[in-house]
């Protein structure tokens, strides 16, 4: 169960995951092993999933940003399998299960749409893929991937 120390534990974090432990603790008033022990048992019951550095895809070459959407054949277990194929193209940074006249929502960034055209190709190459659906993304307006906590 989660209470209010792990949030302000989980919205520090949020913020710098870098931040020293005893700072954490002075800012929420516990002890330096409460929080360490907090973040294993968060960590061990997968609340927090990983530590990441967040990275300008512009300053990386990868600002043609698109999001795809999907038409797959049925079939058992089709959305794992098909799912699990996706995920594992390259530039491919969010896969979305859907319910609707799409399947999947498949979101990349790529260098440019050379770049993008190869990926798409791969999603064709998926034999269960009937049709895709792409948008381009013009501008980045608002990207927060921290959880409203």
């Amino acid at each position: 169960m989660i209470d209010d120390i792990d949030l302000n534990i989980l919205r520090i974090l949020q913020e710098n995951c870098r931040i020293p432990l005893e700072e954490i603790a002075k800012k929420i008033g516990v002890s330096k092993s409460t929080v360490h022990y907090r973040l294993k048992k968060l960590e061990s019951e997968g609340v927090i999933q990983g530590y990441y550095a967040k990275i300008d895809p512009g300053k990386m070459e990868k600002n043609y940003l698109t999001a795809t959407f999907v038409k797959v054949k049925y079939g058992p277990g089709y959305h794992e399998d098909v799912g699990r194929k996706l995920a594992q193209i390259e530039g491919v940074w969010a896969v979305y299960y859907m319910f609707g006249d799409y399947d999947f929502l498949v979101l990349t960034r790529s260098t440019n749409r050379k770049d993008y055209l190869r990926k798409l190709e791969r999603f064709m190459n998926i034999k269960e893929i009937e049709r895709t659906d792409t948008l381009l993304v013009a501008k980045i307006i608002n990207e927060d991937f921290r959880l409203n906590i």
